[in-house]
């Protein structure tokens, strides 16, 4: 059986983890850590189970609430999976961050590797990723998966792209804005909002200080009130747009 737990704030990375997991073809069982305000996790994966790891890249980083809510899964040498998605721009050292933490915390890594997605914040980056080649790439990697699953491979984590110590965390200097004539104050976006940043009392609000700019609130409004704007955002998108116009392709790291 195949468990995967991953951070979607925009579902691009739910859409690798579906992805990846209908070309390994076994049953799966999803575990969604994005919104949920967790205190405890126990790890429903048995010894011989497969595990899955997936996390979105911010600033070159995994998100921290992210990093939290992978910390209490622990494991106990179960084969493990480890995959980031980002926005065109780079990865950094996100991924092995990831690898490092899943090894730490008792998993044994397989291969890891770092997709393409839609930029959540500036979306005409990377738009509509994962594309048709993309998920070519995601069943040629998942397809390799097998392989070093049937023979028991495991990964030397120093072949995985990145640096020790990793780059300093970024506070992201955006956060969504509200459309308060289309915004019906039905409190989703507070519900699901991974850090508390959307007040429950008044869902027009958003904390600034909490927010990390992870776009879930934009992805899940159901009246599309919320989204990134105002003249920091109108200069900055431009200039990130043209420094993220070649193409990025997905790239994995198994072993030799």
């Amino acid at each position: 059986m195949l468990h995967s737990y991953y951070f979607s704030a925009s579902n691009t990375t739910e859409k690798v983890v579906n992805a990846v997991a209908d070309t390994l073809g076994m049953e799966t069982v999803h575990h969604n850590l994005t919104s949920t305000r967790m205190t405890v996790l126990e790890s429903h994966a048995e010894e011989d189970d497969i595990v899955l790891f997936a996390a979105p890249v911010y600033a070159g980083r995994l998100p921290a609430i992210a990093v939290e809510r992978f910390n209490k899964v622990r494991g106990a040498g179960q084969k493990c999976l480890a995959i980031v998605v980002y926005g065109n721009r780079h990865y950094d050292d996100a991924l092995l961050e990831l690898c490092d933490l899943l090894e730490n915390n008792g998993f044994d890594i397989v291969a890891a590797a770092a997709f393409v997605a839609q930029h959540s914040i500036f979306p005409k980056v990377a738009v509509s990723r994962p594309d048709v080649s993309d998920l070519k790439k995601i069943a040629e990697f998942s397809s390799l998966v097998l392989d070093l699953l049937a023979n028991g491979l495991s990964l030397d984590i120093d072949m995985v792209h990145g640096t020790r110590p990793y780059k300093k965390p970024v506070q992201i200097p955006l956060y969504p804005k509200v459309d308060k004539k289309k915004c019906r104050d039905c409190g989703k976006c507070a519900r699901e909002c991974p850090t508390g940043a959307v007040s429950i009392e008044n869902p027009k609000e958003t904390d600034a200080e909490k927010c990390i700019a992870c776009s879930r609130c934009i992805a899940i409004c159901p009246d599309r009130a919320r989204y990134f704007g105002g003249l920091k955002y109108r200069l900055i998108a431009p200039l990130f747009r043209k420094k993220c116009l070649t193409r990025r392709e997905p790239e994995w790291f198994i072993p030799k």
